[in-house]
Order: C-alpha cells, then structure tokens, then sequence
C-alpha cells in the first residue's frame, strides 16, 4: 500500500474522517463516516477495497474529541476491527454519557456510546504509536471541549497535524458548548501557532491549511 491521506468529508455537518495509509497499516481520524459509505466513497483506491468487511489492517482510530459528528461510526468501526485501539482522552468521557452534550440532538437522535479506549489524558507530546514508518504524538488543545487533541503524525518523514475542532482554515472551534471555553481555546490556538510555519493542518471541517496559512489568513493567530 502506497502511503497516503484520504479525506472523506462526509461526516455530520460536513465534519472530515481522515484514512492515513502506508505500508504498516491503517489509522483513521475522527470515524464519523460509516464503513459501507466510506468503502463506496474510497471504491476508486484498490487498496482499500474490503474496508468495509473488516479485511484490511486498521491499527488505531483516533478522536480529536467527543462530539458526535466525529465520533458517529466508532462503534460500527471497533465490531469491524476489534483489535484496532481507539485513542481518546477521558476529559471528555461525560460527552458519550448524554446526547445533548455530545451534540447528537442536532440531528434529531439522543446518541450515547460505550466503547473501550486508550485514555489521552494527561499524555501531552507523548509519542502514543509508533513503528517502522509512522509516529504518533498526542497534543492536548482543550477549548472547543475539555478533551479536545490533536495528532501529529509523521508518516515516511512527513508530518500533518490533525486539529479536530480547535483550528479550521480562517476560524477556530466554538466554545458555547458543555466543556467549551474561550480562554483555554486561545491558548491552544496560540500553541498550534508555535509549530513550524510549514506544518500541514487537517481540521474538522473544512480544507486543510498550513501554519503559515494560518498566520495569515486567521484572525485568531493575531491575538
């Protein structure tokens, strides 16, 4: 398998599932599109053919956060690969206790979720996966909720940045939900704004971006 980065934004409210590929295995960000639409979004890439029968080799899910529209098809997703590991931080457990906290009413469903996960929480930078060809390091960037992170991940010596919901393109993540909190979002905001200027972001929504991009385009990098 070539290495790669397959955005399918299908999620709820347009929210994006990343697939990264490479030679050692699978990792998808935020599974919040189903396996039987994503192996007919992703039918033109041999190599993920029989994603949606659990045939390939997925080694972990990563949530940026627990709000639904990124969270949706986790469940779905672990029956199909039981041994693949969920990283999550607990700051955010509340959230899959309660369909108005994590947002599910939105779409007219009160969705809780019940699964087993690596917690997150309190592993700020620490290199959660690693193997031959990809790492893994985990940022916590509390603010659009408690538990919010991000990944980094260099994969055959490239690194992106997957922010969840705390920067998009030109804006960040609201902070009038339960967890939500403008003060610890600018501070993420402002960490985020550290990394090296030439960093590939991936949001939540929304295109990708670069830091630099972002110093110039996001009002909220001025602050």
């Amino acid at each position: 398998m070539e290495r790669g980065l397959i955005v399918v934004p299908l999620g709820p409210l347009q929210s994006n599932m990343y697939i990264i590929t490479g030679t050692t295995g699978i990792f998808i960000v935020d599974p919040s599109v189903s396996p039987a639409k994503t192996e007919e979004f992703c039918s033109t890439i041999p190599d993920l053919k029989g994603i949606s029968e659990g045939k390939l080799e997925v080694k972990a899910f990563l949530l940026t956060h627990g709000h639904h529209d990124h969270i949706k098809y986790i469940e779905e997703w672990n029956k199909l690969y039981p041994k693949a590991t969920i990283f999550f931080s607990s700051k955010d457990r509340e959230l899959l206790d309660s369909g108005y906290w994590n947002c599910s009413y939105m779409e007219g469903t009160e969705t809780t979720y019940s699964f087993e996960y690596s917690d997150l929480a309190y592993r700020d930078e620490e290199v959660i996966y690693i193997d031959s060809e990809i790492s893994i390091t985990v940022y916590e960037t509390p603010g659009h909720t408690m538990g919010g992170v991000c990944y980094l991940v260099s994969l055959g010596g490239k690194e992106k940045l997957f922010t969840g919901d705390t920067v998009f393109s030109g804006s960040i993540g609201r902070t009038d939900m339960h967890g939500g909190t403008s003060k610890l979002i600018i501070n993420s905001v402002m960490r985020i704004k550290s990394f090296d200027p030439s960093l590939a972001i991936y949001p939540g929504h929304g295109p990708d971006s670069t830091i630099e991009e972002e110093m110039r385009i996001n009002p909220y990098f001025d602050l």
